[in-house]
């Protein structure tokens, strides 16, 4: 499989593709808010606040949060003006024009891939007019000081044992999995529901009975019986609907706290990488000086923040890769002075961040890698037969620096030789569901990067079903979701099933196979089979399951048990019910599916096929939104076309088979509103369903 080619082209992923359409639509909500907007007024109130709301949609489907933030300030502004409730002058119009500049800063920071700009000042300005109930024209004069540079934080701080911060992690992580199984309690409290009412209605006709015996007989006992039935009857039910609207309030409020706590917690563990990493440079000349080599080090990005356990856990590993820069990458100061270099060589230690992730990576000057020792070592050890090690192409002999005990010394000192360094890299980039790369540099020497989730707190898993079990993917690994008909799954010349991925062909192979769980065989629903397209740097990897399930926002945790090295779980998380699933590193499958030895064609267990499968319109005026709803609809299985206005839906609808209707409420035109009155009004389409989805009614 490793000498595949790959084409030059790289798919681009579905949160890309959401990203790309934002900073387009953006613009056009600004500037159409722009264009009505002076110091005198706002022309068109109602156009204007929908604008703002699309925005905070729109945002809100790109999990942009600050523009969310901002963009509902601005929503909340104009739902203000529209009731009278707030009234606007040029102060009004100052905060209004300020949150409209954030906006376009913010997203032009996020498209240049810079540093975003501080948007906390412009948000309390908002929340000082929203939240005043008297004197609303003072709090409004008073944005222009609010929205000046503020000299420093001026945050109280204390110190906190890092122990505590721990045990306050793992409270947290316990009551976020509390919150998730009162949804099983939202279950049991609509079962009773039922019941109640399934009661009530046996109930009436036993006493339309008793009633008539009660009358035949003369029998007031009876009757008074079953009066009293009826009473405590009806005084359940009401009961169980209050337990039932308590119990809603409570789950929303327990969301809400758990969620505010997670972010509290993960901000009061971020630490600049200079408390971790501060001493490295002295450290580093010290090694050099050592080992009688001339470095000049260079540590930068010290600034950068990350969770404190994230820089824990890569301590121990860049002291690796920083070792193997000084002895296998600098050469003696001799060597490169007969080499035409200069003395003094450069290592170098970087920290970025980027998606959510902090990548560390140490570079040097030095020799670059050496293949063809790689190769000589690898058959002198007896790691490679001659005619293997002379098949495998310079990748994959790299790859032999990540194996334990395999090292290119032969004598080990204090700086390497034992085989173990790089190794211990590879495990605990794995463990931390990270990945490490290494190239060699255009201008000579060698890069390793070592990329890992920025903090340890609650991150996106998808949810999938793989041999009679449920794995957590994190969806920072998933380049695209794919149900792929099974006739057009191929066999390769090399006995591997292959696939088309958006016109690109692919092997596939199936996650049972991938982790030894029986016999590796999926389920191909109605003729289809569900397919992850996970991706680690430029590789990309089909991986075939029995089924999407969910996404969920969980706390990776420590199962409680060793896990071998080349596994593919990183821990486990916690589901509603109350089971464990494991949670599996996506970087460490591609490597595990790139590295299978054998042919290992797909087999599939083939369900009956059904009725098509049902037709869905998505109805938003948002492209973001659309996009959204639709891939993560077509990832299930549904088909699923779209409209931009209700008029446009009414006009598909009158055209061809529709089965649902998802549709947003604030659009230009007809709102969903007006749409939804007229499906009831149409006799044709009185009874399809229509599903409104809308931010109106929570950030």
């Amino acid at each position: 499989m490793s000498g595949r080619e790959r084409p030059a082209t790289r798919m681009i992923s579905l949160r890309e593709k959401l990203l790309a359409a934002f900073a387009v639509e953006h613009r056009e909500y600004l500037a159409a808010i722009r264009a009505g907007l002076s110091e005198a007024g706002v022309a068109d109130l109602d156009e204007t606040f929908r604008r703002a709301h699309s925005l905070k949609g729109a945002a809100r489907a790109a999990e942009l949060g600050p523009v969310e933030q901002l963009a509902h300030k601005l929503e909340s502004l104009f739902s203000r003006l529209r009731s009278h409730r707030l009234g606007f002058d040029r102060d009004l119009f100052a905060l209004v024009t300020a949150i409209l500049d954030a906006i376009e800063d913010w997203v032009a920071a996020m498209v240049q891939a810079g540093p975003p700009p501080d948007v906390d000042a412009v948000l309390a300005a908002a929340d000082a007019v929203l939240t005043t109930n008297d004197g609303v024209h003072r709090a409004v004069a008073a944005v222009p000081s609010a929205l000046a540079p503020k000299s420093g934080r001026g945050d109280d701080t204390v110190r906190v044992r890092a122990a505590c911060l721990d045990r306050l992690q793992r409270s947290t992580s316990q009551l976020q999995s509390e919150s998730l199984q009162q949804r099983q309690l939202v279950e049991t409290l609509n079962g009773l529901d039922h019941l109640l009412a399934d009661l009530d209605r046996q109930w009436r006709r036993m006493r339309k009975a008793a009633s008539r015996h009660a009358r035949q007989s003369g029998d007031g006992g009876l009757e008074r019986h079953a009066e009293r039935v009826e009473r405590a009857l009806k005084a359940a039910a009401a009961q169980a609907g209050e337990v039932r609207r308590a119990q809603r309030r409570a789950r929303f409020a327990l969301r809400r706290l758990v969620g505010e706590i997670r972010d509290e917690v993960r901000d009061a563990r971020m630490v600049p990488a200079q408390e971790v990493f501060g001493a490295f440079r002295k450290m580093v000349r010290d090694l050099a000086r050592d080992a009688g080599k001339e470095v000049e080090v260079r540590i930068d990005g010290l600034e950068v923040e990350a969770d404190r356990m994230v820089l824990q856990g890569l301590k121990d590993p860049v002291m690796h890769l920083l070792r193997n820069a000084l002895a296998h990458g600098v050469e003696p100061p001799e060597l490169r002075a007969l080499a035409g270099k200069p003395r003094q060589a450069m290592v170098s230690l970087r920290f970025d961040v980027a998606g959510g992730r902090l990548t560390a990576t140490v570079e040097d000057d030095g020799a670059g890698l050496d293949v063809a020792a790689l190769r000589r070592r690898a058959v002198e050890s007896g790691v490679l037969g001659e005619d293997e090690a002379a098949r495998l192409g310079d990748r994959e002999l790299v790859d032999l620096l990540f194996e334990p005990g395999f090292s290119t010394r032969d004598v080990a000192d204090s700086l390497a030789g034992r085989g173990m360094g790089l190794s211990v890299v590879r495990e605990t980039a794995a463990a931390m569901s990270g990945r490490v790369e290494v190239a060699e540099r255009l201008t000579g020497g060698t890069r390793f990067s070592l990329s890992v989730p920025l903090s340890v707190s609650s991150r996106r898993m998808f949810l999938v079903r793989a041999a009679g079990q449920t794995f957590a993917v994190p969806t920072e690994g998933i380049d695209h979701l794919y149900r792929l008909p099974l006739a057009g799954i191929e066999t390769s010349a090399d006995g591997f099933s292959v696939a088309a991925f958006g016109g690109v062909r692919r092997p596939v192979m199936s996650l049972a196979r991938l982790l030894g769980l029986g016999d590796g065989r999926v389920d191909a629903q109605d003729g289809h089979v569900p397919v992850m397209l996970l991706k680690n740097g430029p590789d990309l990897a089909g991986v075939a399951v029995d089924g999407f399930l969910a996404i969920q926002a969980a706390t990776i945790q420590d199962i409680g048990i060793g896990l071998a090295r080349g596994t593919a779980v990183a821990g486990g998380i916690i589901l509603p019910d109350g089971a464990v699933a494991l949670v599996l590193n996506p970087f460490e499958l591609v490597e595990i599916f790139r590295h299978w030895p054998n042919a290992a064609p797909l087999m599939a267990t083939t369900s009956p096929v059904a009725a098509r499968p049902p037709a869905i319109l998505v109805v938003d005026d948002s492209p973001t939104t659309r996009s959204l709803e639709t891939s993560i609809l077509e990832a299930n299985g549904y088909r699923v076309t779209s409209a931009v206005d209700g008029i446009d839906a009414l006009d598909q609808l009158r055209q061809g088979a529709i089965d649902v209707v998802v549709s947003d409420i604030r659009m230009p035109g007809l709102d969903g509103f007006g749409l939804l009155r007229a499906v009831r009004g149409d006799a044709v389409l009185a009874k399809l369903p229509v599903i409104l989805v809308t931010f109106l009614e929570m950030e």
